[in-house]
């Protein structure tokens, strides 16, 4: 008599982050604390509650933008040159074989 395979509970959301609305875990609290942070530099210069906040929550948006889920978009735009990555092979010799052929010294000039 075979024995059929068990079926095995698997929590779905695992490997996934803890959201908060449309934003993950993460996300949320580097708005948060940048927020904070814009909203507390801006006072500190005396500038008013209103622009304190307008400054905060451009603080975040922009962190907001930079952490999200393909950043990217906005890099390609800041740092268009992207480096071609290629493999390569070389044929490896080992240091031993390279003092037997000698090495290649240049005459000094002097």
């Amino acid at each position: 008599m075979k024995q059929q395979p068990q079926i095995k509970q698997v929590n779905q959301s695992l490997g996934q982050n803890a959201t908060i609305g449309i934003l993950t875990g993460f996300q949320f609290a580097i708005s948060l604390v940048s927020f904070g942070v814009g909203f507390f530099i801006a006072f500190l210069f005396g500038i008013g509650m209103i622009w304190s906040i307008l400054i905060g929550v451009w603080v975040s948006a922009t962190a907001l933008v930079l952490s999200g889920k393909r950043p990217y978009l906005f890099w390609s735009r800041v740092f268009p040159g992207v480096p071609v990555w290629s493999r390569g092979y070389v044929r490896y010799s080992s240091p031993q074989n390279k003092k037997r052929a000698g090495s290649k010294k240049i005459p000094k000039s002097w």
